[in-house]
């Protein structure tokens, strides 16, 4: 009988531990997903870059024509988190945190074999039905495509813009078709910018005021796209949209007196991949103001406005199951009324090669010429000869 009873009492026990399990996996939770890459860069220049691990455009080089440069540096290195969200019924919860080895490129002194981590991206995002909302940090909503190039600021500066900043974006996708996708988003986003000083006759002793323009004009940048991507029967697609921003910044003086100005910009993107094994894409804009945001060779703002035109065109293909290839050019071009000195234009044209030596683990060379016009002063060029050693988890 006693047996007979802690039979029931252990079996009863069972139960409510396995209800209990089953009740704390219907709670909503998040699971984290780690990824990233480690990544190896060695490179030669014919002449000083922008920064020795990368190029965004080439120095002057008035007193010595060919300034040859080696570099190697692990700093690409990326991992992060994707947090995916479970058991929130029809409600879709996604997050992302992000880093690599860049810390250095803000102008801290850094030792090249002692990088310091750079916050890339630290975002979460609320999806229900076809209506998504994303706070946090992460790309900015403009120029969406991306060169396929192993140097890391992918044309940045050379007729690709677009960064990363804080953001809140609502975000609606709409499918006419079943192969078919229409994408409508707007955001606003923190407006980040330099220091300006008015054009106007300072005061004896007035001065710019020391703090960030965007700051000062106390209202966020305002972001906009529209897309749509049709995926082809062969197994390719067709992806093209347009995006545009708008930010007003304000210059300040120590004694109160200001000038308002603006950065803005329209971007026209298109990707198209007949096949899954080949593939062409680019993006045209034209604007003003676009330093903050990799336009106008990273040129500081004007009060008066700085007006930029750029853009830039990849192709690649998969010629085998383990070799890609690729190729593209990018061009800045700042309008030269608006400035008195200083890079005037800049251009780049590359290919690549990349392989996969098992699967994971992959080697790139990239070959690529540089053109980097000053005003009033002599063209500076480079030849680059990049490699690339990388292995995904």
């Amino acid at each position: 009988m006693q047996k007979r009873r802690l039979a029931v009492i252990l079996i009863a026990l069972g139960l409510i531990a396995v209800s209990g399990l089953s009740y704390a996996d219907d709670k909503p939770s998040l699971d984290l997903k780690w990824y990233g890459y480690f990544k190896l860069d060695g490179a030669y220049d014919q002449n000083l870059t922008s920064n020795g691990n990368f190029v965004m455009w080439i120095q002057p080089n008035d007193l010595e024509k060919n300034d040859h440069q080696l570099n190697m540096t692990i700093n690409e290195t990326r991992f992060g988190f994707n947090a995916i969200g479970n058991n929130f019924n029809n409600i879709k919860i996604n997050g992302k945190l992000e880093f690599d080895l860049y810390a250095g490129i803000t102008g801290a002194t850094i030792a090249e074999n002692k990088p310091m981590l750079q916050l890339r991206h630290a975002y979460f995002s609320i999806e229900k039905g076809n209506i998504k909302l994303l706070a946090g940090q992460t790309w900015d909503m403009i120029s969406p495509l991306n060169p396929s190039s192993l140097n890391y600021p992918v044309l940045w500066g050379c007729g690709n813009i677009g960064y990363r900043r804080p953001q809140l974006s609502l975000w609606l996708t709409l499918k006419p078709s079943t192969k078919t996708e229409l994408t409508m988003a707007s955001g606003i986003f923190r407006t980040i910018g330099t220091d300006l000083t008015p054009t106007f006759t300072l005061s004896l002793g007035e001065a710019s005021d020391g703090s960030d323009d965007g700051t000062d004009a106390a209202i966020p940048s305002v972001q906009a796209l529209v897309e749509v991507k049709h995926n082809l029967a062969s197994g390719g697609h067709v992806r093209f949209g347009v995006s545009g921003l708008y930010g007003s910044l304000k210059a300040e003086t120590t004694l109160g007196n200001y000038e308002e100005y603006s950065s803005w910009t329209t971007v026209a993107h298109l990707s198209v991949a007949p096949i899954p094994s080949f593939g062409l894409s680019g993006e045209a804009y034209t604007g003003s103001n676009l330093g903050s945001y990799f336009g106008s060779i990273l040129r500081s703002s004007e009060v008066n406005g700085l007006r930029t035109v750029g853009g830039w065109l990849s192709t690649w293909a998969q010629v085998t199951k383990k070799v890609q290839i690729s190729a593209g050019y990018g061009q800045d071009n700042p309008d030269d009324r608006d400035f008195t000195s200083g890079r005037s234009k800049n251009s780049c044209v590359y290919g690549n090669l990349r392989y996969t030596v098992v699967p994971q683990v992959t080697v790139g060379l990239e070959l690529s010429d540089w053109r980097t016009y000053y005003k009033n002063a002599e063209m500076a060029k480079n030849f680059r000869v990049q490699t690339a050693f990388i292995l995904n988890f």
